[in-house]
């Protein structure tokens, strides 16, 4: 596989090299497009630096995912949608199970990559991750998605090690009146309706209501998964101005339930079986920010947000927590310099609920956060060459460290005014989530059969881990380098390296054989096996590995002709976990080594529009996932200025692949299908 990266690599970047040099520039910017190609390099992103700038003029690997994408290739989940973006890897594990990763080290409990919708967090504690089952809303509300690739602990703290995702709803001015629905023959089908309204010259609020229900899907033997959904999310949002500020409340409540095929384990042969299970999953948030422009070369910025989230009849554990955040920004000019300051604090209350394959071996109930940040960028020479210095300061009650310090250099040189190049070197922190400091798995797999080559005992050993009251923060430093701009009117490029090294990774060590129930040491006394029903074969989480990861991301897009768009992609990332500890079990990479896009959005008129969108993801050897190829088909048609039509078929060429599997082999292996589907839209 490792020579192989390098010969697909070059491939790719070879057509996308040819795509670019034989573009032709025309004359007028398209008009059938949303944004020209110009327009695109020049769009506003907030989530680099906490402030708004130029896409051109950022220090970090960024790409947005506009409205027109998502409307364009019919887009109806988050999840979905973040394919869209090079460095990305979305893998689906079942109807409604995906692994979210950037640059490495991926899997259900990804803990590496900090998500955020309107720069609320989405991620739990208990793992640091994100339950992508309840991020499920109305995708017309969705304005834009920042997505980060490399870290950007300066600006959002610790977990925002390799990337950030910013999910950016619109403001209720510009939402419309709609009434959506939408369905395909596999069984799945939403329905939505949102409504505006005016108050006034500066204040507007929208409500919107929106269930989907999802079908199940398939199991390699062909029957049926169980791991059917429904979700309904209810949301009002609120935004009022004056003259120097601007404000916005918003309150959402959802309530739903994710079934699933889980796997248990038994003590006797055939010491596995499946059985369906389902998740009752609810919540709701009420958030509030404002922004007060007090002159123009300073502004002041907070939130403040009550997040509330349960989930109950999980086969791994229930979960009921209570967030409360606050947090204040200010940007100020001086001279040359742009500094930028703030702080946070976030507490989050938690009651879990154990279950037969997860056990607290702790008590963890409260989880603190307290953090600070400065930033300065100095232009060393106005608007062509600039150093951006930050350093970010938390405190986390987890962490055995008193203080996290995260700094970070970047700098931005612009050649000419089509391209930019920057640099950047990082220091980015993973705090210890309550799963690392005192979760207990109790089956890791199947237990083994007595008498075996892999168990010598007389009895069943059953293999599970155990949290570490003294696990430690993971640290990383990344090197990124990245070139941007306009080869013509008509190409745009986007082109980023990065290499990060991680020490102190998250490992499993072997202890010591238990009997059970016990909990003798075997070794110490081996006559505990005459009153015992089974041996436990255990690990400890401990801090003994290191690792790395390497590679880099290359987008172009060609403004073919006015009705004609190219948007390719290549993504390369070689990720892998050592120890030097001949007791530690390193994890394994459940990250494709190589992802390849090639969409075509074409416009023949105003009222119609075609997306084929083709990708390739490699194979990840560890997990025996093979490599894959999918293509979309997406058909838009404005009928008239109040209903638009579309029709589309998702996952085709193969329609038996396995995108990915859970960590901790909860799940079984699950066929992505081919899916027809069609949608309606009406504005009133």
């Amino acid at each position: 596989m490792a020579t192989e990266i390098p010969r697909k690599l070059a491939l790719a970047s070879t057509v996308l090299a040819l795509s670019a040099t034989n573009a032709v520039a025309l004359d007028d910017p398209n008009d059938l497009f949303d944004l020209s190609i110009e327009e695109l390099v020049n769009l506003e992103v907030t989530s680099v630096n906490r402030n708004a700038e130029r896409l051109f003029d950022t220090s970090s690997a960024v790409h947005v995912i506009t409205r027109d994408d998502i409307e364009r290739h019919g887009i109806r989940s988050i999840p979905e949608a973040l394919r869209l973006a090079p460095g990305i890897s979305a893998l689906q594990i079942d109807a409604n199970k995906w692994s979210i990763a950037s640059r490495g080290f991926g899997g259900r409990f990804t803990n590496n990559l900090l998500v955020m919708m309107d720069c609320r967090l989405l991620y739990t504690p208990s793992f640091s991750g994100v339950y992508w089952d309840i991020q499920h809303t109305l995708i017309e509300e969705v304005e834009r998605i920042e997505v980060i690739r490399g870290p950007g602990a300066v600006a959002w703290g610790t977990n925002a090690v390799n990337g950030v995702i910013n999910i950016i709803t619109a403001n209720a001015n510009n939402s419309g009146d709609d009434i959506v629905t939408g369905l395909d023959p596999h069984g799945s089908s939403f329905a939505g309706v949102r409504y505006s309204q005016q108050l006034s010259d500066s204040a507007s609020y929208r409500a919107f209501v929106h269930y989907t229900d999802g079908a199940s899907s398939t199991l390699e033997d062909g029957s049926d998964a169980d791991d059917d959904w429904d979700l309904l999310r209810a949301n009002v949002r609120a935004d009022w101005s004056t003259d120097k500020a601007n404000y916005s409340m918003t309150v959402d409540a959802h309530s739903g339930t994710m079934g699933s095929t889980q796997r248990f384990y038994l003590l006797t042969p055939p010491f596995l079986s499946f059985a369906p299970t389902e998740t009752d999953v609810s919540g709701a948030y009420a958030m509030f920010d404002w922004a007060l422009s007090e002159q123009a070369d300073r502004s002041t910025s907070g939130q403040f947000y009550v997040d509330y989230s349960e989930r109950s009849n999980e086969f791994l554990y229930g979960e009921d927590r209570l967030t409360i955040s606050a947090e204040i920004q200010h940007r100020r000019t001086v001279g040359r310099h742009e500094i930028s300051v703030g702080g946070s604090l976030r507490n989050s209350e938690f009651d879990f609920r154990e279950s037969q394959q997860l056990v607290f071996s702790e008590d963890f109930s409260t989880n603190r956060v307290a953090s600070a940040y400065i930033q300065d960028e100095y232009w060393l020479s106005p608007d062509r060459l600039s150093v951006t210095a930050g350093l970010k300061l938390e405190n986390n009650n987890y962490s055995p460290d008193n203080i996290e310090w995260m700094p970070s250099l970047r700098i931005l040189w612009k050649p000419s005014s089509q391209h930019t190049v920057w640099g950047a070197v990082t220091r980015a922190v993973r705090s210890p989530a309550i799963s690392d400091l005192g979760l207990r798995i109790v089956d890791l797999g199947a237990p083994l059969p007595p008498l075996t080559a892999i168990n010598p005992f007389p009895l069943p050993a059953r293999q599970g881990t155990v949290g570490n009251p003294d696990f430690e923060s993971e640290t990383s430093v990344s090197i990124e380098f990245g070139v941007r701009g306009q080869l013509s009117d008509r190409v745009s490029y986007d082109f980023a390296l990065f290499s990060t090294d991680y020490d102190g990774l998250r490992s499993l060590t072997l202890i010591d054989p238990l009997c059970s129930p016990s909990g003798i040491n075997v070794v110490q006394d081996p006559s505990c096996l005459f009153t015992s029903t089974e041996i436990l074969g255990l690990a400890i989480f401990t801090n003994d590995d290191d690792g790395f990861s390497n590679g880099g991301e290359l987008a172009v897009d060609w403004q073919v002709r006015d009705d004609l768009r190219l948007r390719t992609s290549v993504s390369v990332a070689n990720d892998k976990q050592q120890s030097s500890n001949s007791l530690s079990v390193p994890q394994s990479s459940a990250y494709p080594p190589l992802q390849a896009s090639v969409r075509a959005l074409w416009s023949p008129q105003d009222k119609l529009s075609v997306a084929v969108w083709v990708r390739y993801v490699d194979d990840v050897e560890a997990n025996s996932i093979d490599n894959y190829w999918q293509a979309n088909l997406h058909a838009r048609w404005n009928v008239n200025n109040r209903w638009i039509a579309s029709f589309g078929i998702r996952n085709a060429i193969e329609d038996d692949n396995i995108e990915a599997r859970s960590q901790i082999n909860e799940l079984p292996r699950i066929y992505i299908e081919t899916a027809a589907f069609a949608n309606l839209r009406y504005s009133f």
